[in-house]
């Protein structure tokens, strides 16, 4: 669960086409002051960075009809930091994918036919604790989301730079809560479709097999 879960973190966090239909919503390119074009490619130096891409996200823009660098070095620091995150967190995923497919061979080899009755059982079991844990963070996030945004950051970093100014950094006019809550709810959503889609499978792999 935990494999699927990132896995679907790292399909929403590098979709094009959600920013773009964010960036129209929000009418991000006009409100920092830049055309649709340069505002993909800025964020294409950030997501090509995590990627490693390319090295840093060094870069120059037009903003407001005056050409600066685009993020400073604050923005800097606080992607170093999220690249290791993301870095780990993909660590985190191989191993969770790797650990499922040896538990399920494990239990294929050694029960065969009821092996999917176990697998469903097993499933719901840790299902309930999953759900419950996404059901109470999606709760806390639609009542209080700057709240839980907050927490958030202030679980998975030690430092404060991921406390940018609107007035200065583009980064966070970028992305702002707006955004973020529209790619929380978009992963808890889709969490939600594939752990049922996969509970159904193995219902129905239980009732063809046995």
């Amino acid at each position: 669960m935990m494999g699927i879960f990132l896995t679907i973190v790292d399909f929403c966090c590098f979709d094009s086409s959600f920013y773009a239909k964010i960036y129209k919503q929000e009418n991000t390119a006009a409100s920092i002051g830049v055309t649709d074009e340069t505002l993909v490619d800025m964020t294409n130096i950030l997501l090509d960075y995590l990627k490693d891409k390319r090295d840093n996200i060094d870069g120059t823009a037009v903003v407001k009809g005056v050409e600066r660098e685009i993020y400073d070095q604050r923005e800097k620091l606080h992607m170093v930091d999220v690249k290791a995150l993301y870095k780990n967190a993909l660590l985190i995923r191989g191993a969770c994918l790797i650990g499922a497919a040896v538990l399920f061979a494990v239990v294929w080899f050694q029960n065969k036919k009821e092996s999917f009755t176990l697998y469903r059982k097993g499933y719901v079991r840790a299902l309930c604790v999953f759900a419950g844990i996404f059901a109470a963070l999606g709760l806390y996030a639609v009542i209080d989301f700057d709240r839980f945004w907050t927490d958030f950051h202030l679980l998975l970093f030690d430092n404060d730079l991921w406390l940018l100014d609107p007035a200065t950094e583009i980064m966070i006019n970028m992305v702002p809560s707006a955004f973020f809550s529209a790619l929380v709810y978009r992963i808890l959503i889709l969490v939600f479709v594939s752990l049922l889609f996969l509970y159904l499978l193995f219902r129905f792999l239980e009732r063809k097999i046995s």
